[in-house]
């Protein structure tokens, strides 16, 4: 049996949305939104999307996050800005959603997304 690197393109849109819980329409909106960029596929016709275990794991994050009530423009702007966040007199669920961004910054997803927003790659968010 193989093992698939987490960094290995595998999951069609089905399988994630299946996976998450989330339907394919939102992980579409997702890409949109500059939040994931997942693999397209250049052999097939309409591009199909492949995910890797690692944006799978980022999309849990975001899925989580999205449950606290932290809007997607919002997690937008937690990712592409360098936001210090003070931790005297914090909530229960604002620690939560703080641990959320410490593993949402820690992850191999974010530095991609990162350094794409460095290399002015094209996604939703550089169009602004």
């Amino acid at each position: 049996m193989t093992i698939l690197a987490k960094d290995v393109p595998f999951y069609q849109i089905s399988q994630v949305s299946k996976l998450l819980g989330i339907t394919s329409d939102r992980l579409r909106t997702y890409e949109e939104e500059g939040l994931v960029r997942p693999f397209r596929a250049k052999h097939t016709k309409d591009g199909k999307r492949l995910f890797t275990l690692e944006e799978v794991e980022w999309l849990e994050i975001l899925r989580e996050l999205i449950k606290m009530g932290v809007t997607i423009p919002m997690i937008r702007i937690l990712i592409y800005s360098d936001l210090k966040i003070k931790r005297e007199n914090l909530k229960d669920k604002d620690k939560q959603i703080i641990k959320l961004l410490a593993r949402m910054y820690s992850h191999p997803v974010y530095k991609k997304l990162f350094d794409c927003f460095d290399l002015n790659c094209n996604n939703y968010f550089l169009h602004y």
